[in-house]
């Protein structure tokens, strides 16, 4: 099937080779047909690695030329042969993996967060507070401290279940698909704590938040601990129900902030296992943001030195895709139409305006494709940033593919002025 191969040199960019050739070329192409394709894996690692690495991509780009959803369905070999109608999919419910370095006794809370922290710990030790949420920006430690607390009650013999809401939304989509909507409560309900990560990603998920409800519902009534992180508070939670927000605020809520550069290097100063020269010192501290791209570096520092000298030179090699991811996370739409509009010699406000005139429609599509290639964004939430329905975009952001794939002289001349105002 040449569009499933397509897929898949796609996914290439962003998973390796490497793994696209183990795990996913492996996969078996039983069946297909205009609507539907059918996978056989090997084993359930495969199956795990399919739904942990593919399955959300193929929501987004798996489509047929009419640009609806080719649904694909997976199942292990030794299953039936394959019958359209009773064919049975695979419903991998595990929870997301957890750090086991992410400890209560090695998160640094510096003065930033002190207060929360000594909150939550004791809240943790105590079972005082019911729910915990947490809200902060990326790099805030919100993880970490889903993760610590998480090792910590896992420890005090609590069974917990781990998982982002990107991974809930996924289990919840694959129960309606299969049937398992009766399996997937039990496993989620069935927990003494439940931690739930980024729930800000719920945001128009209606199904998702539907059933998230009322496990909070159940799990609350029957007195099971639930931890929560968001990027805000949970008034603030755009496109989330209030019925739903209002109960992430029934217990404790704490903010959490991105260190100070003090505190930074205080925790620099306190993880790294070995001296290294003031201008790796320098290096490291400059072009990291947050105590968790620290702590990355760190790590593959110590991983790859082996005998030799740490210098600025080889670090920057072996942390560039730390470096690129952050400078990708940097961004935001608001900067792409910001910089789009400059490069269009127009305001941000016609961009997002309703005029359909070429002046301001064609730098819509530009900034719209932009969101999408470089951000990675969901076609839906491009579609709440420019106030345009899902369709739209992806009419826009083809445009502007076409064009690119077509060599167009003065798109690509546009699209690279653009990304070189985004750089700087």
């Amino acid at each position: 099937m040449k569009l499933w191969e397509d897929f898949l040199q796609i996914q290439v960019k962003s998973l390796g080779s490497e793994a696209i050739d183990k795990w996913a070329k492996s996969l078996k192409v039983v069946f297909f047909d205009a609507g539907n394709l059918y996978l056989e894996a090997q084993d359930s690692f495969q199956v795990n690695w399919f739904e942990e690495h593919l399955r959300p991509q193929i929501r987004q780009f798996f489509r047929n030329n009419n640009q609806r959803l080719i649904k694909v369905h997976l199942s292990m070999a030794g299953s039936s042969p394959i019958d359209k109608k009773i064919w049975k999919p695979v419903l991998n419910l595990a929870g997301d993996s957890i750090n086991a370095a992410c400890r209560l006794e090695t998160y640094f809370a510096g003065e930033s967060n002190l207060m929360s922290f000594s909150l939550v710990k004791e809240s943790l030790e105590k079972m005082i507070y019911n729910p915990i949420y947490l809200h902060g920006p990326s790099g805030s430690g919100k993880t970490h401290l889903l993760m610590a607390a998480f090792n910590f009650l896992t420890e005090q013999k609590k069974r917990c279940f781990y998982v982002t809401a990107s991974t809930l939304t996924n289990h919840i989509v694959a129960a309606m698909r299969t049937g398992g909507m009766q399996k997937l409560r039990e496993l989620y309900r069935q927990h003494d704590v439940l931690l739930v990560d980024d729930v800000h990603q719920l945001a128009h998920r209606s199904a998702t938040q539907e059933e998230l409800f009322h496990t909070f519902n159940a799990l609350h009534v029957a007195g099971k601990q639930i931890i929560l992180a968001g990027s805000g508070l949970p008034s603030q939670l755009d496109g989330i129900e209030p019925r739903l927000t209002s109960r992430f605020e029934w217990g404790l809520v704490l903010p959490l902030q991105v260190l100070a550069a003090q505190e930074q290097k205080e925790y620099y100063s306190s993880r790294a296992k070995e001296k290294f020269s003031k201008e790796v010192d320098e290096f490291l501290l400059n072009n990291l943001t947050s105590v968790k791209s620290l702590q990355s570096a760190l790590d593959t520092i110590n991983l790859r030195k082996g005998k030799n000298e740490v210098t600025v030179s080889l670090i920057q090699k072996w942390i560039e895709p730390l470096l690129q991811d952050q400078k990708r996370k940097e961004l935001t739409p608001g900067k792409i139409v910001q910089a789009t509009a400059e490069a269009f010699e127009i305001s941000a406000a016609d961009i997002l305006g309703r005029s359909q005139n070429q002046d301001c429609s064609l730098p819509r599509q530009v900034a719209m494709y932009l969101c999408r290639s470089v951000l990675k964004m969901p076609f839906l939430k491009i579609a709440t940033v420019f106030s345009r329905d899902h369709s739209t975009v992806m009419t826009s952001v083809k445009s502007v593919e076409k064009k690119t794939g077509e060599q167009d002289d003065s798109m690509l001349s546009t699209l690279n002025s653009i990304k070189l105002k985004l750089k700087r």
